[in-house]
């Protein structure tokens, strides 16, 4: 819940600056067909670094056994709990990374499936790459982690918009590369960083400790139900709700 509220308020700061143009000094600044006075759109190709993905053969098993490069793929984005993502279902070896098209990018980018599943986004929390459903964009002081990332995340309908293909939907990097994005000066963006950055890290933390109650829960579960581990003699206090349903 905590992680949610915090995704919610995030976004809505997001929304008041950049979408509903509320932003701090806003009742001085003059809007030109849409747009505040001393603000920009820049062209993507212009704006920040993407890249596309690739995957490395299937049929040679020394490119896929004990690999440890983080290598995803969309239904890690759609399946994902949160917006950080920390390790991929499948790993490459290196052997395999360097034989495929793939590209290594930077922690803490912003994935974006490209193809059949359209405008899914996530962050990885380590370097990786990606197969060829993904446009992968890495932030940069212009266009920081958490406005690249809104950013993107809104943009679905209009992408989802501009796919196309005979056999699946596709967001291609020519179309990408041509959109633009709204661009505010300098000292707005260190401002929404300044509020913004500590809801992603908590939004991290969180995430990170959901890991590990996962992880422990797993390994004793089957210790419990074994009777491998004992509860005999241990002090567990019910709330008086649960322990009146436990007696009855």
């Amino acid at each position: 819940r905590r992680i949610a509220l915090l995704e919610k308020m995030a976004e809505e700061i997001y929304r008041e600056w950049f979408v509903r143009m509320r932003f701090p000094g806003h009742e001085k600044v003059k809007i030109i067909k849409g747009v505040p006075e001393d603000w920009k759109l820049v062209k993507l190709e212009s704006a920040f670094k993407f890249t596309g993905g690739g995957t490395p053969t299937k049929e040679v098993n020394r490119y896929w056994d004990g690999g440890d490069v983080n290598w995803f793929t969309p239904s890690d984005i759609t399946g994902a709990n949160g917006i950080f993502l920390e390790r991929s279902g499948e790993q490459c070896t290196e052997e395999g990374f360097n034989s495929s098209s793939a590209k290594m990018f930077p922690a803490y980018s912003v994935m974006l499936t490209s193809r059949a599943t359209i405008g899914a986004v996530g962050i990885n929390l380590t370097p990786a790459c990606t197969n060829q459903g993904f446009i992968t964009c890495i932030p940069n002081a212009q266009y920081p982690l958490p406005y690249l990332y809104h950013w993107i995340k809104l943009a679905k309908p209009h992408f989802e918009l501009l796919s196309g293909g005979a056999t699946f939907a596709e967001l291609t990097k020519g179309t990408f590369k041509r959109l633009e994005i709204l661009t505010p000066p300098e000292f707005i963006i260190t401002e929404f960083m300044r509020i913004e950055s500590p809801l992603f890290n908590s939004i991290e933390n969180y995430l990170r400790a959901n890991r590990k109650l996962i992880e422990t829960r797993d390994m004793l579960l089957p210790r419990l139900i074994s009777g491998k581990l004992s509860v005999e003699h241990l002090d567990i206090q019910f709330p008086p709700g649960m322990e009146e349903a436990i007696s009855g």
